[in-house]
């Protein structure tokens, strides 16, 4: 596999820092876990999902990786994550919270077992590995947590009423803990993609009456008339890991292709 292109030479602002990414198996994890690793990061990759593989890869192309297994919505996992993570690399001193999961249903098509579940991992998810994290990042008075929300937190979207009511948690939550341990050097960002061209997204459009429609609607209602790349995100995400963005806290930086401008 060969590192992102927008990645220079001698652009390593991540350089020996550890970042640990949830959801790092595939779409916008993935590639953040790509240009991170071609910033200088060792980065840990941790899914539900085999990423051994993925990381493998990573390692091949020059970099230090490796994969963790674990379910964000599990306090247990996530205790063990970091463990495992720590036990790698010595600390963790990134972290972005990606992992997330989404069906596209009115609040009355959903069922409670369908809410609690997605609240589990999208919002739950967020809270068990931040707090998990931001004790050894006060002991060492700075880090970096960059929650990846959607432009879905900050408007509605029909059809994804639970979805878009966790990502709009993920961005007041950002808020929130930015407030909270600002003074501890900690900075809380998040990241709000519009449209992307991820695996979830072909999800969307596969399940849907009228695919190509469907895709053709998501095009048209950015104000680039398309769809982005993961690898856009990850130019988003290795700003805000990197000490470029070093003033910024609680922000939402939003990545949409113009989705929210109308």
């Amino acid at each position: 596999m060969t590192l992102p292109l927008l990645a220079r030479e001698n652009d390593m602002r991540l350089k020996d820092r550890v970042a640990l990414i949830t959801g790092a198996q595939r779409g916008i994890g993935h590639a953040i876990a790509a240009r991170f690793v071609a910033e200088g990061a060792k980065v840990v990759l941790a899914d539900v999902t085999d990423a051994t593989a993925e990381a493998d890869a990573l390692c091949a192309s020059g970099g230090e990786a490796c994969y963790v297994r674990a379910d964000v919505s599990l306090e247990s996992d996530v205790s063990e994550m970091f463990r495992q993570a720590e036990a790698r690399f010595g600390q963790v001193d990134i972290l972005v919270n990606n992992a997330g999961i989404e069906f596209a249903k009115t609040v009355l098509d959903t069922t409670v077992a369908e809410w609690d579940r997605l609240m589990a991992v999208n919002l739950k998810g967020v809270f068990l590995c931040s707090r998990a994290v931001i004790p050894s990042m006060q002991m060492r008075g700075e880090g970096v947590i960059i929650n990846i929300a959607s432009e879905l937190g900050l408007v509605g979207e029909a059809n994804v009423a639970a979805y878009c009511a966790s990502k709009g948690g993920v961005v007041m939550l950002t808020k929130a803990m930015a407030v909270d341990h600002g003074r501890s050097g900690i900075r809380v960002n998040c990241l709000c993609p519009g449209p992307v061209a991820t695996q979830l997204l072909e999800d969307v459009f596969t399940s849907s009456v009228d695919p190509a429609g469907l895709r053709r609607s998501f095009e048209a209602a950015t104000v680039l008339g398309r769809i982005g790349t993961p690898g856009e995100v990850a130019s988003a995400a290795a700003f805000l890991a990197s000490d470029d963005s070093a003033f910024m806290s609680g922000a939402n930086l939003v990545v949409d292709g113009g989705w929210t401008v109308r």
